[in-house]
Parts: C-alpha cells; sequence; structure tokens
C-alpha cells in the first residue's frame, strides 16, 4: 500500500489509514519526493496526451485477424 502524505513542520506524520489496519503492526518506509510531477501524474499525462493523437482505430477483430495472418507467415 502506498500512501502520500506532507509530514509537518514539527516532524509529525498524518495521514488516515483504512480500518483493516487498525491496531496492527505496520512497517513505514519513508521516500521524499521531488517537487516534480508524481509518477501517476506523469503517467496520466502521457495517456492524455496519447489519446489526442490521430491513427486509426482497430477492433480487437482486426487485430486478432492480423495476429493470425501474420503467425501463419512465420
Amino acid at each position: 500500500m502506498i500512501l502520500n502524505t506532507t509530514i509537518n513542520q514539527n516532524g509529525t506524520l498524518n495521514t488516515i489509514l483504512p480500518k483493516s489496519l487498525w491496531g496492527k503492526k505496520v512497517t513505514i518506509s519513508i521516500t521524499t519526493q521531488t517537487e516534480s510531477q508524481s509518477s501517476w501524474e506523469t503517467i496520466d499525462t502521457i495517456f492524455q496526451q496519447a489519446d489526442t493523437l490521430d491513427f486509426p482505430r482497430k477492433t480487437h477483430e482486426e487485430i486478432s485477424d492480423e495476429l493470425r495472418i501474420f503467425k501463419e507467415t512465420q
């Protein structure tokens, strides 16, 4: 499970955990995050840019047919 949070100026880490973890021992690993975009924001940006590309779309039947033809020629 990955939780994103900010550590307060007094060094306190505050986050909301699911009830399934209440009363259980957990190990916390801390990794500092740079000021740049997080990985998920970067991936989301890439997908948004890919959605704007204008190339012919294919149905799954067309893809399957092309794969079958390709396999037959190999």
